[in-house]
Formats: C-alpha cells, structure tokens, sequence
C-alpha cells in the first residue's frame, strides 16, 4: 500500500518541470491514504532533526513513523544513512534497490 502526505504534495508542487511534477503527481494518485501533519508528527519530526536530519526528511520519516507503515524508501544515500541511524522509527528505511526484493516476496 502506498502513503502520501501532506508533505508529500507540497515537495512535489515544487517540481519545476511541469512534464516530470505530473507523473509523480500520477503516482500519488495510487495512494491508498494521504497522511496528515499532526502535533505527534511535529513532535517526532523535531526529535529526528535534532539528531541532524534535515526537516522536510524528518517530517517525510516522522509521517511514515506514526502511520507505522512498513517501509520508508528513499534515493538520498545521506539521509537513508542517517535514518537507519536513528532510534524509534517505526518503519524499515530502505532504498529503492532495497525496497523491490521486499515488495515481490
């Protein structure tokens, strides 16, 4: 099942090339749920900053955190690192490359 957010849509908003924002606007479509910004979310966002990931990424993992979804795949190499770090993610953190073998078990 794919998650979107709020965060989510507003990064994608900020894609400047119209053709490429559409498709992963089209992607987002396939969400399942849209996951909204709540004070548990801020919270735990603010805690992942602290321990140096940067706050749309700690917002994007706090999100998927409380919503426990199973994986959190990201293409950042820094913040994959750092997330794998951390301590009360409630979610996998994998890659892309990661996340494939997972989903065709």
């Amino acid at each position: 099942m794919l998650l979107g957010s709020e965060a989510l849509e507003y990064e994608v908003s900020r894609i400047p090339d119209e053709t490429r924002r559409n498709e992963v606007l089209e992607v987002l479509a396939l969400a399942s749920e849209r996951l909204l910004f709540t004070d548990n979310v801020e919270a735990l966002a603010l805690i992942f900053e602290q321990s140096g990931v940067r706050p749309m990424d700690a917002i994007h993992l706090a999100l998927a955190s409380t919503a426990k979804a199973d994986f959190f795949c990201t293409c950042d190499d820094r913040l994959f690192q750092k997330a794998k770090a951390l301590s009360g993610l409630s979610c996998k953190v994998t890659t892309l490359l990661g996340l494939v073998p997972e989903v065709t078990k």
